[in-house]
């Protein structure tokens, strides 16, 4: 059985997030908790695209993220449709999660 936490897929699974690890003894900024939340989300559904981890999903900046193969070469990249990728998230998380599974799913189709 997995002990990881579920990854947070709304603001409210944010906040509830932030108060466990508060609680743990272990606080994080809401942005950087949403900023490593894109991520992991992004690489769960590259990882389900594929049926494996076989490429990376890596940070550049608070806009882009790079998908990358496990070779090191830059496969493609997830841009962020305002001036941050936490405001998107912040904007609108379900259309994010819609487009995060769509920006996977064509790196896996081009592979």
């Amino acid at each position: 059985m997995n002990n990881q936490p579920m990854i947070p897929e709304t603001m409210e699974q944010i906040r509830q997030r932030m108060a466990e690890l508060e609680q743990a003894g272990q606080p994080i900024a809401e942005d950087d908790l949403i900023y490593q939340t894109i991520q992991d989300l992004l690489q769960a559904y590259l990882d389900n695209a594929e049926e494996g981890h076989y490429d990376s999903v890596k940070p550049v900046d608070a806009k882009n993220l790079d998908f990358v193969s496990i070779t090191g070469r830059k496969l493609g990249e997830y841009q962020s449709h305002s001036d941050s990728l936490v405001n998107d998230f912040k904007t609108n998380d379900f259309k994010m999660l819609l487009d995060l599974e769509a920006a996977a799913n064509r790196i896996a189709g081009n592979r």
